[in-house]
């Protein structure tokens, strides 16, 4: 029962941390311990959240709750159609991030010719780096480990995936 707890938890966990940083349509993927899978494709307007000892998977805001009982859940995957130098939200400053993926450094270019406060966020959401940068400069990623990173440019926020 123990086990079924954590896994509860660290799947909470996960899913939260997907929530915060999904964008557009995500599939996921429900393996069970008999070994079938169900798939499902949850829109912008959608949910997937606990309660209880389910798991509630509600595909877009109008469909019908689908509760799925952790205690036969092996395994969630995600998956998403969304490019990694796709931004997240408006980009009205014509900000564009590259090369992406990096593994030394990034370059952020923007429609305006100011300096851009630039915070990046681990996957945790722990800051691993925040200052101003003029556009085209080059930005030392060398010592982030390898992974996914939300970078923050003025109101904007970008994917960056370190190699």
């Amino acid at each position: 029962m123990r086990i079924v707890q954590l896994f509860s938890k660290a799947v909470f966990l996960f899913l939260l941390l997907f929530a915060v940083f999904s964008f557009a349509q995500t599939t996921i993927k429900v393996t069970y311990y008999t070994g079938s899978t169900q798939d499902y494709t949850i829109d912008t307007s959608g949910k997937l959240y606990f309660s209880g000892s389910n798991l509630l998977v509600k595909t877009t805001s109008t469909a019908t709750n689908v509760s799925i009982p952790t205690t036969i859940i092996r395994k969630i995957t995600f998956s998403s159609l969304v490019l990694a130098t796709q931004e997240i939200g408006a980009n009205k400053d014509q900000i564009k991030l590259y090369p992406n993926p990096s593994a030394d450094y990034i370059r952020i270019t923007s429609g305006k010719k100011e300096a851009l406060k630039i915070k990046i966020y681990s996957a945790e959401g722990r800051l691993v780096l925040n200052g101003t940068y003029q556009p085209n400069e080059d930005i030392n990623i060398s010592s982030f480990k390898d992974g996914f990173y939300l970078v923050q440019v003025n109101n904007t926020t970008l994917k960056l995936i370190k190699k």
